[in-house]
Formats: C-alpha cells, structure tokens, sequence
C-alpha cells in the first residue's frame, strides 16, 4: 500500500476531486492519533472493525483471493487517507491498491469447540494491533485452514475505523461473497465519494448540529446517579476495567421479538428502549444513552460502503410514560427524528460525553453465501472467547457502562459489556433489569414502570 511518497492528485480518471471533506468520527481520530510530518493520519486511536466468520463447504482459494483483490481495489474509500491542512481536516486520494487474501494453514483452527490457542495467537493482532496508515494496509482478510480437516476454515476481515464502520465491513463482506459466487467483481450502490459530494450545504449542517444544542440542555453530564447494588460514584474520568463477553438468556431474544410484533417497532428499537429504562430503574433519574447511529439518510445510500456510524445522544421521553408499554413505544417516537449531524460532531456544539451508559447494537453480519453449498456465519462470542485470555488494558471509557449488543445468531441476545467497577461491581443486576424490562414490553405492556422499578430493586 502507500507510504509517505504515495501520489496525491488533484482529480482521478472518473472525475472525482482527489481532495474531499473530511467525515465524520474519523475526524476525531485524526485530533487524537498519531500523524505524520504532512499532517496523514499514521496511527488511528479507534478499535478496528473486525468480524469473523466459520465456512462450512469447499472453497476455492483462488477464487476467493481475486474477489478480495478486486472488491477492494473497487471500494473508493479505501483508498482515501485523512489528512490534517491548512483548510482544515481532510480526505485525499491515495493511489488505488487492492488487499491481499493472507492464506494461513495452522495444526487446527477449532478446539474443543472454541477457537484454537494458535488461531487465537494470529488473529489477535489481525484484530486489535492498529495498522501503520501510512505504510501498511488499511485491512487484512485471511483465510485460516487446518492442515489435515478442510472442514476447518475460518475467515477474518478486519480494518481501521478510518475507512470503514460495522455497517460497511457487513457490505463489503457481502460484495466479497457476491463477486466470488459470480465472478463479477462489481460493489452495488454508489462510492463514498459520492456520497460526501451530496451531501447539503454547509448552512444546512449547521443549522442540523445546531438543533443538539437545546436538544441535550436538559440531560448535562454524566447523568443522573447510577444507584446499582455496590456501586459508588466514579469522580472524574470512568474507566472500562471490568469486562462481560457472553450470550444473554434466550428468553430476552423471544421477548424482544414479542415486543416488537407488538408494537411494530423493531427488535433494536426496542432492545435500545429496553436498556434506557433499565438504567432509570436503577438510577435517580432517566438516563440520556451515549450511542452511535448510521449516517445513511437517504434509502439510496444503503449501501455505501464507509466510515458513517455517527456518535449521538438517545433522549428519554418526556413526560415520562406511566406504563412500560407507553415508555417503549414513546422512546423510540422520541429519537427517531432526531437531528442528522451530517458527519459533524455533537461535540462541537454540545456535550456528549462520558455519560453513565452507552448502547450500540451492532447490525447483523448475515451469512456469507459463497456457493450452493459453501457458507460463512458469524463466530459466537462464546467462540472467540481465547482471544481475550488473559488480563485486558485498563482505559478511560466515554461511559460508565458501555453495552455492545449482537444479534446474528436466531433466538439469541449476545453483548460485551465493558464497565468501571466502581459503578457497577457486578453485571447482573443491570442485566436482570434489562430482561425485566424487556419481558414487561412483551407481556405485561401495562404494567406501571413504579411497580417494574418495585420490583426489579
């Protein structure tokens, strides 16, 4: 890939200016990684976004490796490097280069149901080591088999948060899938480029990030105090050092699909109202959620494939709901228009952050459907637990409690919960409120929340 001396041009074959604005959470990333002597982007701050795959069926190596060359020659964004200038942050065009597929062959890939300790050991910095923006790739894929069982092979995608969010790497993966299927190494929907080029006016950015301003005036940082059984207050800054990584119990999955043929909302919607009001339950207050959303606004720009989650703030409603049936349905009335940020941060314009709790439901990766009888499905999270043995580091959180949500498996709710023991010694309590809640919204809808919080505490 590029290093220092890559070329940088003012317009590319297609027409597009090699320069465009900067986007969104990356831009955050460039104020706080590391850059080079030209103002590139060399180390990003964020996680990478990553997913792991288990192929069942045969599969054609050769075949894979050029759908992977030629998807990501074809994706725009990769290709695009932030860059600090004199006029302010930006993304400038780097000369196109495809990744390579990495080929490994391990002794074994699966033990005793999990992921094997020598998997385990490569994938590690696949997934979590940040790549040298500069002078290595934006992204790795590799094909990891066993030597004697070709029934063992498992696929990793992993790039920097730079270039892509967990929406996109789910469509790439899937335009991947696609072109080794077909053979036509095509990626549907528009080029980020495009998508940056369409977007409104700088007034009308303005105005949008301005509206936060009132929006959040009533909920100031962090938030009402978390009152979880053992906890104390956090002064200062919070810190994610303790961890949950598992399955939730399946009958959260069947009532958050009750729910939600209830109401007509979605299960995310709902699951997201679900863990609002748990952390009210257990708090002096209703709690404003640190989250992140999409920035797709416009049914054309499903499928572009970039860096677009958008850091925001899910508000409660107001008045509060009397039952938990109202609360739920009124929460996702009350955030479903809130204001786009057009990739502008809140933070220019209001606080965000650190708040008590923060919630991400992370979109399902689909299944990869490589052939007719060849098909990749998302490693669970009780299989990939060999890659976070040991002790994790200890870091500043921009919440309290910070729950990642995933839904990819059918009938079940798994999350990692990354939280400051200080204010919640123990995950329990907060997930046995979540289930509450979330059973209440499926079969007791009209259940005061005062008795739910009764209860629960």
């Amino acid at each position: 890939m590029s290093t220092d001396s890559t070329d940088s041009t003012d317009s590319t074959d297609d027409g597009t200016a090699g320069t465009l604005p900067a986007y969104g959470m990356p831009v955050r990333g460039l104020a706080n990684g590391e850059s080079d002597s030209d103002g590139y982007l060399r180390r990003n701050p964020a996680e990478m976004a990553w997913n792991l795959f288990r192929v069942s069926g045969p599969l054609d190596t050769a075949r894979l490796a050029a759908a992977v060359e030629q998807v990501t020659l074809a994706t725009d964004v990769l290709h695009l490097r932030l860059r600090a200038t004199e006029d302010g942050p930006k993304l400038e065009r780097q000369r196109p280069a495809p990744l390579k597929l990495e080929t490994v062959e391990l002794p074994a890939v699966v033990t005793d149901g999990r992921l094997a300790p020598a998997a385990a050991a490569f994938l590690t910095p696949v997934f979590f080591d940040k790549p040298d923006l500069r002078h290595d790739p934006v992204g790795r894929i590799c094909l990891l088999r066993a030597a004697d069982d070709d029934t063992q092979q498992l696929l990793a995608f992993s790039f920097d948060h730079s270039v892509i969010d967990g929406w996109a790497l789910g469509l790439l993966t899937r335009a991947v899938a696609g072109a080794y299927r077909s053979g036509e190494y095509s990626v549907r929907g528009r080029g980020f480029a495009a998508y940056l080029g369409d977007l409104p006016g700088e007034d009308v950015r303005r105005q949008s990030l301005a509206r936060w301003t009132g929006l959040l005036q009533p909920y100031p940082l962090p938030g009402p105090a978390l009152r979880l059984p053992g906890g104390r207050g956090a002064p200062g800054q919070f810190l994610g050092d303790g961890t949950f990584d598992g399955a939730l119990p399946d009958r959260l999955a069947a009532d958050l699909t009750g729910a939600a043929q209830r109401t007509g909302l979605s299960r995310a919607e709902v699951l997201f109202a679900a863990t609002a009001l748990a952390a009210g339950l257990w708090a002096d207050g209703a709690q404003a959620l640190l989250s992140l959303r999409h920035g797709h606004a416009k049914p054309e720009d499903v499928l572009v494939i970039g860096p677009l989650v958008e850091p925001c703030v899910l508000v409660p409603p107001h008045p509060e709901p009397r039952t938990v049936g109202d609360w739920i349905t009124a929460h996702c009335r009350t955030n479903e228009a809130l204001p786009p940020t057009y990739g502008r941060s809140i933070r220019e314009v209001a606080p965000l952050a650190p708040r008590n709790v923060g919630v991400n439901v992370l979109p399902p990766a689909r299944p990869l459907v490589l052939g007719p009888v060849t098909k990749a499905t998302t490693a669970a999270r009780d299989f990939l637990a060999p890659l976070w043995e040991g002790e994790r580091p200890v870091a500043p959180s921009t919440a309290a409690v910070w729950i990642n949500y995933y839904m990819d498996r059918p009938g079940t709710i798994e999350a990692t919960i990354t939280y400051d023991t200080r204010v919640l010694p123990d995950p329990d309590p907060l997930i046995g409120a979540v289930m509450a809640v979330a059973a209440a919204a499926a079969h007791e809808p009209e259940l005061a929340v005062t008795e739910l919080r009764n209860r629960i505490r």
